[in-house]
């Protein structure tokens, strides 16, 4: 089962967040907000719907003077569960293949009732019922087991009250079994589970981290201490190393200063100390040499390891047969981590997010957030206010809404985007242009600097066309000057001014044409170069004969676009390239693109 969505009501600052629905592009949603937003209590709130209430429910969590809390999870059946759901139903498989593809969704309400459980809403009851109503009607014989007949028959032979308690006995079956499917709901507020300095065997199976270290690694640590033979002992601890070693590696990439590149960074080390009983010894070694405990490292070291390790072991258990999925809630990681490790913290929740594994993680860190490709759609914004409490919006929602007070709750969205860096643009006096990728901003902030443009155009990437609606919004949003430059692709540059066009301007192609520049014949902005300038001034060679025919922005995307661009900027800026250096077909189309700013911005 996947989760579709979730809505929250009367927790701890939370009144009713409304319907959050998750992300279709992947398996991750960003809570991101400033501290004392909500972003904890929304991850609580998911935790309490799956595991109940804790013993701090009542004094720390149900909202203070209110009569209930409830949460609204929202599931989508997958395939995966019609097999799962199928080993309680097989006698109804033709009602169990309708379900898949339904989104169905549980309540959790705490009222009266301190032990109330999950249970099926009335939207769910009657969908379920429509199923039924729809596929079969069912008779009990004596035996109580059920049989499906020809509607027909069924009126023959039942009143219309035993039909219907038929019916409803049935319902319920089906919904206590889809209940079971529930994904498991995991949330950590910290990871603090490090392998042990030393553990003896016979307690190998209560420590977390030991079973976590057993699962990722293929090893049994109990049958590896039986190992009589010294040679093959060493041997085989030697494998575990290396194996457990190269794993860490690849997931931590600060360096360390005197390190060669093909050197390790660190390496497990294990022990076996003979005795009664034995014991395991684990270690991690720097480039120095010297072996010290897990508990010896930094703190940021210790989260990072116990972090990793314990992903790992959601990964493996997730590419077991038969799992009905798993939800992981993460308060704020990574907040002891220098900026390469919290990149490495968040390339490690991609890899498990590709399992199978939904991540909903808070944090107000820049590097966990992520700007790039469709990574904006993962966003949802936080924001409490005194009347309305805790919400939960993307971006474009956030924006759009009247009473959204102040936009201060943009601020880790806008530092991830780089705007921080850049003060000119909330600065009424400049103008920010708008563009689909990096390659844009090179291109045209050399034009900018060759053709002697005003400096206070500003030429900002959206990192992919997924990202320009959520760009446009942040910029709106703090009042910038804002216009847009893109090529006219039919498939991308055509959908980001449709976009623009449906969210921004009410489908009114006049209003949008003063705000989005589309480049005329242009598939990308390399095509603004006559063939003859962009052979020798950016690609630097001669067009092989296969490419010919082809459009510059083919060639580039064939061979190193970011690169041409980056080099093209770099050469203008050193004056290796000037205005002589073009052709006039070239210059013409640039200068369409500066006229149209320079006329819509109003520039002397």
């Amino acid at each position: 089962m996947r989760l579709f969505s979730f809505q929250i009501r009367n927790f701890r600052s939370i009144v009713d967040t409304g319907e959050c629905k998750l992300s279709e592009v992947d398996n991750i949603v960003v809570l991101a907000g400033q501290n004392e937003s909500g972003k904890t209590a929304i991850l609580e709130a998911l935790d309490y719907f799956r595991n109940g209430p804790s013993e701090k429910f009542l004094k720390f969590q149900m909202r203070i003077g209110s009569a209930f809390t409830e949460v609204i999870c929202k599931f989508t059946l997958e395939n995966n569960d019609a097999k799962l759901l199928g080993k309680s139903e097989n006698e109804y498989k033709d009602i169990v293949d309708k379900l898949i593809g339904l989104k169905i969704s549980f309540i959790r309400r705490y009222e009266k009732n301190p032990t109330t459980s999950i249970t099926a809403t009335e939207e769910t009851n009657e969908i379920i019922n429509n199923v039924l109503q729809e596929e079969f009607e069912f008779l009990c014989d004596e035996n109580g087991d059920k049989k499906p007949v020809e509607r027909q028959e069924q009126e023959s032979n039942l009143s219309e009250e035993d039909s219907s308690l038929k019916l409803e006995k049935l319902r319920n079956q089906i919904i206590e079994n889809i209940i079971k499917l529930i994904p498991a709901f995991s949330l950590y507020s910290d990871f603090s589970d490090l392998l042990p300095s030393e553990i003896s065997v016979t307690n190998l199976n209560n420590n977390n981290a030991v079973k976590d270290f057993q699962k990722v690694f293929s090893v049994d640590l109990l049958e590896l201490s039986k190992i009589s033979d010294p040679r093959n002992r060493s041997i085989r601890i030697r494998e575990v190393e290396e194996v457990a070693s190269d794993d860490f590696n690849r997931s931590w990439s600060q360096t360390i200063s005197s390190l060669k590149k093909e050197e390790k960074k660190y390496s497990y080390s294990l022990e076996i100390e003979n005795g009664e009983p034995k014991k395991i010894i684990f270690m991690i070694v720097g480039n120095d040499g010297n072996p010290l405990y897990l508990e010896q490292k930094s703190l940021g070291f210790r989260w990072f390891s116990a972090f990793h390790l314990r992903l790992r072991a959601l990964m493996e258990e997730e590419k077991q047969e038969e799992k009905n999925g798993f939800i992981l809630l993460i308060d704020e990681p990574a907040q002891n981590l220098h900026e390469i490790a919290q990149k490495d913290v968040k390339r490690i929740l991609e890899e498990t997010s590709k399992t199978g594994i939904q991540i909903i993680y808070s944090t107000h860190n820049p590097n966990l957030i992520g700007i790039e490709n469709n990574e904006l759609t993962r966003i949802r914004l936080i924001s409490n206010e005194e009347k309305t409490g805790t919400k939960i919006e993307n971006i474009t929602q956030y924006i759009s809404r009247k009473n959204r007070g102040n936009m201060e709750t943009l601020s880790p969205i806008r530092v991830a985007m780089g705007l921080i860096n850049i003060h000119s643009i909330f600065d009424s006096n400049q103008y920010n242009i708008v563009v689909e990728g990096i390659t844009d901003h090179y291109y045209l902030s050399a034009f900018r600097e060759m053709l002697q443009k005003d400096e206070r155009l500003k030429f900002i990437p959206a990192c992919g066309v997924e990202n320009v609606v959520h760009l446009v919004s942040v910029l709106l949003g703090w009042g910038c000057n804002y216009k847009a430059v893109f090529d006219d692709d039919p498939q991308q540059g055509r959908k980001v001014y449709n976009d623009l066009k449906k969210y921004f301007y009410e489908e009114n192609d006049q209003i949008a044409h003063k705000n989005i520049y589309k480049i005329k014949n242009a598939n990308g902005i390399e095509d603004v170069f006559s063939k003859e300038d962009f052979k020798k001034l950016v690609i630097l060679r001669d067009r092989k004969n296969s490419e010919k025919q082809k459009e510059n922005s083919i060639i580039v995307k064939e061979s190193g676009k970011e690169m041409y661009a980056r080099l093209f900027l770099e050469k203008v800026e050193k004056g290796e390239i000037t205005r002589d250096s073009f052709s006039d077909e070239t210059i013409e189309k640039v200068e369409e693109i500066f006229s149209w700013l320079y006329s819509e911005f109003l520039v002397d």
